[in-house]
C-alpha cells in the first residue's frame, strides 16, 4: 500500500510541477509583473490558438472575479479540503487507473492552488478560438483536471457496463 501511495503522490507532484514550470517559464519569458494582476499579454500562435496571459482572480471559467483576500482565502481552503478528500477517496478505491485519473485532477488543482497562494490569482494562458468565438482562457492545470474527470467518467461507464454483464 505504501508503494501505491508513493507512486500516486509522485504523479500528483509531477503534474503540479509541470504546471508551475510552464507558468514560471511564461512569466519569465514574457516579463510578466506578478505584483500587478491586471497585466495581460497576447501573442498569436496560429489561426485557432493565442498565447494570452491573463490573471484569473475568480473561480472556474473566471466566475466570481474579485479582489477580496477573504474570498481568495475561502477558495484556497475549499480547494485544499477538496484535494485531501479526493486523495483519501482515491486511496480507498484502490485501482491503478483511478489513481492516474485522480492524480491528474489533484495535481492540476494543486498547481492552481499554488498560484492562488503565491499570486492571489491563477495564471491562464491558452486561448482557443474560431474567428471571433473564443473559449475561456485556461492553463495546463485545467487540462489535467479535465482529462482526469473524463477518464473517471469513462472508467465508470465501462465499470458499470462490466457489472451489468457479469451481474
Amino acid at each position: 500500500m505504501f508503494k501505491i501511495i508513493r507512486n500516486f503522490s509522485f504523479l500528483i507532484i509531477l503534474f503540479a510541477s509541470i504546471d508551475q514550470a510552464i507558468k514560471l517559464y511564461l512569466i519569465k519569458t514574457y516579463n510578466i509583473d506578478t505584483s500587478h494582476l491586471n497585466t495581460q499579454f497576447m501573442e498569436k500562435i496560429n489561426d485557432y490558438i493565442n498565447l494570452y496571459l491573463i490573471w484569473n482572480k475568480g473561480f472556474a471559467f473566471g466566475l466570481f472575479q474579485n479582489d477580496l483576500q477573504s474570498i481568495n482565502n475561502f477558495y484556497m481552503i475549499i480547494m485544499l479540503v477538496l484535494i485531501i478528500f479526493l486523495f483519501i477517496y482515491a486511496i480507498r478505491i484502490n485501482k491503478k487507473l483511478y489513481y492516474f485519473a485522480f492524480s491528474l485532477i489533484i495535481g492540476g488543482a494543486f498547481g492552481n492552488l499554488i498560484d492562488r497562494f503565491l499570486h492571489k490569482a491563477v495564471l491562464d494562458f491558452i486561448d482557443i478560438h474560431y474567428m471571433n468565438y473564443h473559449w475561456y482562457v485556461f492553463n495546463f492545470a485545467d487540462i489535467t483536471i479535465t482529462l482526469g474527470c473524463l477518464l473517471i467518467i469513462i472508467l465508470e461507464l465501462f465499470s458499470n457496463k462490466n457489472k451489468k454483464e457479469n451481474g
